[in-house]
This record gives C-alpha cells, structure tokens and sequence, in this order.
C-alpha cells in the first residue's frame, strides 16, 4: 500500500509540473532569435582579479544577437583547481546564459587546468619517443570529467584543448617550448583518449566532445596543411599506427575518441586580401571532412564544429567584415557536415587588440551585427529564406528562445520543412524541448511528442489543432485525426477518430 500511494504521489506530483509549463507556455513572453549558429564573448572572467566579464548586460546582448550557441572558456588559473569558489562563479555564468535559451559549448583550453607548455608536450612521440600521455593530460583529463559531471544536463557539448597546432616558434628549433598552445599530435591524441574514456567508458556522463578548435589561416597560402587539416590527420595517424591510443579506444569501445572536429577558419584577414576567397573557404571545410572520411571512413556521420572565425575591422572596412560574414555563412549553411559555426566575437578589445567585435567598443553595432543576426535567424524559415508565419510567430509569442532553445536539424532539416501534412521544425535546447512547431500553429512537446513518434501515432493524428489544455485530472491535445491525454492514472492514451 506505501508502494502504491508513493507511485500515485509522483504521477500527480509529474502532473502538476506538466499543467504549470503549459500554463506558462500559454503566456506570451519575450521574444528572442535562436539559432544553431553562435557567437563568443571572449574570457569570461580575468584570469588574474577574477573580475566578472561575462555579466548579465552581456547575457541579454548575447542572447539579442540572434545565437543560440556560446562558447564558453573554463578559466581556472585565478582558483588554483576547479575548486568550490571555481564551479560558485562558473554556477552563476552557465545559469546567466542557460536562463536565456543560449546552448553552451564548454572549452576545456589549456587555461583550464594549472600547467606550462613543457608539461603538456612531455612524453610526446614526435621527439621524445613516448606514447604522448603525461601528468598534466592526467589531471586535466580528470579535471573535465569533474567539469562535466558538475555541468551535466546544461552543458551537452565540450570542447577539447584550444588551437593544438598554433605555435610562435618551430617545434623543430624549440622543440619544448614552442610558444601559443601547441601540443604535438601524439600528446593531443592522449589528451583525448583519456578525456573521451573519462566521460564515455567511465563515468558514463552524457556530453559529446568536439576535438579542440584547430587552427587554420592562409599565412603561407592555401592547402590542407595552413588549413590544419594536416594536424588533424597527424592526430589520428599517431593515436591509430603510433602510440595505439585511439585505437585502444575503438578497440575498447567501438569509436576514435572525438564525437566531432574543432575547427578555426582564419583567411584573408590582411588588408591587401580582405574580400573572402569563398572557394577557399569551403575548401577548409571540405580539407577537414577528407581527413574524416580517410580516418572514420566514407561513410562516417561525425560533424565538424567552427568554433572561431572572423574579421578584424582593424584590417579592413566594417563594410568588408560585414560581407565576408554574410558570404561565409551562406557557405556553412550549405554545408551538411557542418553542425554550428561560432564567430569570432561579441565586441571588440581594442585593450587586447582584438578588433572582430560584432560592435564596436564604444557599444554601437558594426554593419556586420545585422548581417549575423539575419544569419542567425531561423526559427519559422524556410531553406530559400521565406517564412513560416504560424511557426515564426508562435516561437515568438509563446516563449522564444528560452522556452523553445534552437532549431536543430533533427532528421528533416534545421530549417521548417514538410513533414507529410505540412510544414514543421524542430527545437532543442529550451527548457521544454526537445519539440516541434506545426504550421497549424501548435507545438508537441514533452511525453506527447515521445508518444506521437512512436506506432504510427504521427501519421494517423496528422498536425495538432491546439496545445495542451486541461481535462478532468490530466491534459489532452487535439490534432487533425484524433487527441491525446495524459493523467496520472493512466499515462497517455492516444484517440484516433
């Protein structure tokens, strides 16, 4: 009798919480873009006073920007570890930012866990002649799988070491201490292995983890090597045939230990070549996704992530940074593999020489912030840029992006596209997704849109013709065909007419 009354408490406690989100769906709300693409402030905090960057002003400008992503550096180095006072101040930022609808992508840069370039490069194979693993990748690799575990559930995607091939000296004449973040690929290798494993075979923490950011630019011309795709190739030749690290972790448990590839896109950035070479950009991508299908194999669905690119406008017009974002979009959307694209960044840093800012430092926007915010919107879009009102004007009245999250590419297209009676798209990220908005002018969501997807449910009750409402102890939902209810005795039921 305790078991039973217990169970009826939780259904009716679920039940309460069901009609409360609906009725604050029902309410409007302010209204934000969202997108899978995104955008990046720059250090959240000062590595040295600790002083608050990310602040809330700086949250609602991120999230007005029309970015459903951020990407977001763990700075520890002020803390000492990822100490209590550490994951206070990081609390306060990831809810700043989740509050808003904005998705993370968490960095994991070498800023993240105490140590120098020559306790990152120890053991390396290239010159050393060891398998890359060492006891700084120990900690830090230990260090992420806190971190992940602490942001578990806010933060789905992590990204692994920031710009492993960018250096200021050659390796071959410094080989220690080459300056900038470099990492040979045999220690990048163990670094991933051993954070992949931490989260995935070990703790069984539910994030993905983007290979870090590589860096490409045009310093020495075009090819696959300025690109980084040769680094990136050089990574899993030595994880797979040299030190035997990815392949103890395909062997171990049946996948290469990156579940995407980090990249940075940094062409044309002089002033005597600033307009975009749009071939050249593409082909970067197109670079990375033959070292992919090289490595994975043909028919691998690993995507890659754009985590930086830019123009400083220190180097060129505003006018020219606004037309080489609008044409470098244009490409990363036509671009399957690719999953988001983060640009480089929010504002501009004149203090750090930092000039890539969407606005300018005195807070007034660049010509290219509406070029990215027009980018950036797809909620109720079609592929060919026209709108879908009743989408569109749904995910403005009825919550935005915090309700609601990004759309995102969940089996038919990132953009609303037909789906057997109409026009749909599909929404992740919000605090009531994973969902669909109908062009009828509706949602499903929750334990109805698991149930709808499930024994044909979707075909024989067509598009809905309202939300959830009330009705007797649950809530029902019509829709073309039929309706659903939810109460706590029962569960769910599906009526077909």
């Amino acid at each position: 009798m305790f078991l039973k009354v217990t169970l009826n408490f939780k259904k009716i406690l679920y039940f309460l919480i069901i009609f409360l989100l609906f009725t604050f769906l029902s309410l409007p709300a302010t209204t934000l873009a969202a997108g899978p693409m995104g955008v990046q402030f720059g250090a959240p905090i000062d590595g040295t006073t600790k002083q608050l960057y990310l602040t809330d002003a700086v949250a609602d400008q991120l999230a007005k920007s029309g970015a459903g992503w951020v990407r977001l550096n763990f700075i520890v180095s002020p803390y000492g570890s990822d100490n209590s006072e550490f994951y206070s101040v990081y609390d306060g930022i990831v809810n700043r930012l989740r509050s808003r609808g904005l998705q993370i992508v968490g960095l994991m840069s070498n800023e993240s866990w105490p140590g120098s370039q020559q306790d990152w490069v120890a053991n390396n194979n290239e010159k050393r002649g060891g398998d890359g693993y060492n006891t700084y990748i120990d900690k830090y690799g230990y260090a992420f799988a806190r971190m992940a575990k602490h942001w578990e559930g806010k933060i789905k995607y992590w990204e692994i070491w920031n710009e492993p091939n960018a250096y200021s000296q050659d390796p071959n004449q410094n080989p220690d201490s080459p300056g900038g973040s470099f990492i040979y690929p045999s220690n990048f290798a163990a670094m991933l292995t051993h954070a992949h494993s931490q989260v995935h075979y070990y703790n069984k923490i539910d994030v993905q983890i983007i290979s870090g950011g590589i860096f490409g630019h045009d310093i020495s011309g075009f090819a696959p090597g300025p690109a980084g795709a040769d680094y990136l190739s050089d990574t899993y030749n030595m994880g797979i045939n040299q030190t035997g690290k990815f392949a103890w972790a395909k062997a171990t448990y049946g996948t290469y230990p990156l579940d995407a590839i980090g990249q940075h896109i940094y062409i044309n950035q002089w002033p005597s070549n600033s307009v975009l070479d749009t071939t050249a950009f593409l082909n970067y991508i197109n670079y990375y996704q033959d070292v992919i299908k090289k490595w994975e194999g043909v028919f691998s669905n690993k995507k890659i992530w754009i985590t930086e690119f830019g123009w400083a406008t220190n180097n060129m017009s505003e006018s020219q940074q606004a037309s080489n974002l609008e044409k470098a979009f244009k490409i990363i959307k036509g671009k399957g593999v690719v999953d988001s694209a983060l640009w480089f960044k929010l504002e501009e840093d004149p203090k750090a020489g930092l000039y890539f800012g969407l606005y300018r430092a005195d807070g007034t926007q660049k010509p290219s912030y509406s070029k990215f915010k027009t980018a950036n919107t797809y909620e109720g879009k079609k592929s060919n840029g026209t709108t879908v009102t009743k989408i569109s004007s749904y995910f403005k009245n009825k919550g935005g992006l915090k309700a609601f999250g990004s759309p995102y590419d969940n089996g038919g297209s990132v953009y609303a596209h037909t789906w057997d009676f109409g026009y749909v798209q599909d929404f992740k990220g919000g605090e009531f997704g994973p969902l669909a908005i109908f062009d009828t002018g509706y949602r499903v969501q929750l334990g109805f849109w698991s149930e709808y997807l499930q024994n044909n449910n979707h075909n024989k009750l067509r598009f809905p013709t309202s939300d959830e409402f009330s009705s007797g102890l649950g809530v029902r939902q019509n829709f073309q065909g039929g309706y659903m209810t939810w109460n706590p005795i029962t569960g769910v039921n599906v009526t077909v007419y």
